[in-house]
């Protein structure tokens, strides 16, 4: 078995667990052909360890000038994988930071995909039932689902040269929610591996009321909005306005911090209809960005009223909090 997989590791100031998870691709049983590493724009030295490593065991180095969100890093990857012409690679291996792989957990993926139906393997995925993802079962190593995670994930190259990229406009969250329903609808089948090979520290998230969630709830009820509307269905519709609706009573009334919390899951809901898309909320300061990425907007007169229909919005809601607070 010879395959030639371009690994996609995404990093982003983690500089340590960074180096812990190239050490486990590279013990790999079967190697990647080339690791394109892309940073988005890390400050913690993670831009001058890359450059010393750059050309070393087949790592190639990508320098953002901004962070993209994972969507926008992995976009740039399969880019440089389907422009690099002297490598004619079979497959996409797409990894994160800060999950740590097991010597076989490459090879165990290429010898599944290649001997099955499946263009794409996750090792975590779920079902899509009104809008909401079902786990999968554990005691079935390999079965076909409707979405598959992407961190972990191998991917025929010859799918993204049809389906194309990861959705940029994302940044962060459900990108590969997307993707699985763009397959799908191209007639690609999704499978997914629980063969127990990968350890998930969960550094960008955990809990129900951390932090992480707040950027988190923002992004995906927007990206929530991204997928209907590209991919419209009436009953995921329904399905995704019963699960806000849920998630916002919820948070209206156990969250500590309910008035921010409702806020940014409202806003982002508005800024999935509007067609707001990129890196709008600073998932570090929790301020949304000056830059609203326009260009997602089709509607030139929503880009001349957007600026004022969103300060209001969000000024109800500052209202709201202090007026809480006083009580």
């Amino acid at each position: 078995m010879y395959s030639k997989v371009c690994a996609i590791l995404v990093t982003y100031n983690r500089l340590d667990t960074l180096k812990t998870a190239m050490e486990h691709v590279l013990a790999q049983t079967l190697l990647p052909a080339t690791i394109v590493v892309v940073d988005n724009n890390s400050t913690d030295g993670t831009i001058e360890y890359l450059q010393s490593v750059h050309g070393e065991n087949n790592i190639h180095s990508i320098f953002m000038e901004n962070n993209t969100g994972s969507a926008g890093a992995i976009a740039a990857g399969m880019e440089f994988g389907l422009s690099n012409i002297e490598d004619q690679y079979d497959y996409f291996w797409v990894l994160d930071d800060d999950t740590f792989y097991a010597p076989n957990a490459l090879q165990d993926l290429v010898e599944n995909i290649e001997n099955s139906e499946f263009s794409m393997i996750g090792l975590h995925g779920a079902h899509i039932r009104m809008g909401r993802k079902i786990q999968v079962k554990d005691d079935v190593r390999l079965q076909e689902v409707d979405y598959a995670m992407i961190d972990g994930a191998l991917i025929k190259a010859e799918v993204v040269q049809h389906v194309g990229t990861i959705c940029e406009e994302f940044f962060m969250m459900c990108d590969d929610h997307e993707y699985s329903v763009r397959m799908q609808r191209k007639g690609y089948k999704i499978g997914v591996l629980k063969n127990g090979a990968d350890n998930r520290l969960y550094l960008g998230g955990g809990g129900q009321f951390t932090r992480a969630t707040l950027w988190r709830g923002y992004y995906s009820a927007r990206n929530h909005i991204f997928i209907i509307k590209k991919h419209f269905s009436f009953v995921n519709l329904f399905g995704y306005c019963l699960l806000q609706t849920k998630l916002l009573i919820t948070a209206a009334f156990l969250a500590p911090d309910r008035f921010k919390r409702v806020r940014l899951r409202l806003t982002g809901i508005l800024h999935g209809i509007l067609g707001i898309g990129g890196r709008t909320l600073d998932p570090g300061t929790l301020k949304f960005t000056s830059q609203k990425a326009m260009k997602y907007v089709k509607s030139k007169k929503l880009v001349i009223h957007l600026p004022v229909i969103t300060t209001h919005v969000l000024d109800v809601f500052d209202y709201l909090e202090l007026s809480f607070n006083v009580i």
